[in-house]
């Protein structure tokens, strides 16, 4: 998601390309685990373009379409608040080392850090989804200045 221009971002709002980008990320362990990194950066490679293959979502109202709309606003200055900031080093790290774990076939530390990669990368949903409801609900002043403009309305049709 680190180059997707506005209507890739409005297809990768869309819930099912949400839920399928969280599960689809961990599953590149599996390639790793059978020693076939070829298949593993694959994985990673349709990760990247899932949200091409997904329509816009019709509102706000799904939890991961707001979600993945404060991922967006909040991509634009991370470093206004710290702590999505440090559940993203923590969703890479648990992923990081799940996959060591994986290549050095220790079945209970992979199953571990995927674990930890489940319920941090949740936290960190649930802090963006915290910011784009600050930002749908009205930002203060000072929150203008950095931000990205949403192009959505809160529970509202998203293609109007």
């Amino acid at each position: 998601m680190m180059l997707m221009t506005p209507d890739a971002w409005m297809r990768g709002a869309n819930p099912w390309c949400g839920w399928l980008r969280y599960f689809l990320l961990p599953s590149a362990l599996i390639p790793l685990w059978f020693g076939q990194s070829m298949g593993a950066m694959m994985v990673v490679m349709a990760w990247m373009m899932i949200p091409r293959l997904f329509r816009k979502p019709v509102s706000d109202s799904n939890w991961m379409t707001r979600a993945q709309l404060g991922v967006r606003i909040w991509r634009s200055s991370p470093l206004h608040d710290p702590r999505p900031l440090l559940m993203m080093c923590l969703v890479l790290l648990s992923l990081m080392r799940a996959a060591h774990t994986v290549i050095e076939n220790r079945p209970a530390a992979a199953a571990l850090y995927v674990g930890a990669y489940f319920i941090t990368h949740l936290i960190f949903l649930s802090r963006t989804v915290a910011i784009y409801e600050h930002r749908r609900d009205g930002p203060s002043e000072s929150d203008t200045a950095n931000d990205v403009k949403s192009d959505v309305e809160p529970d509202t049709d998203i293609n109007s």
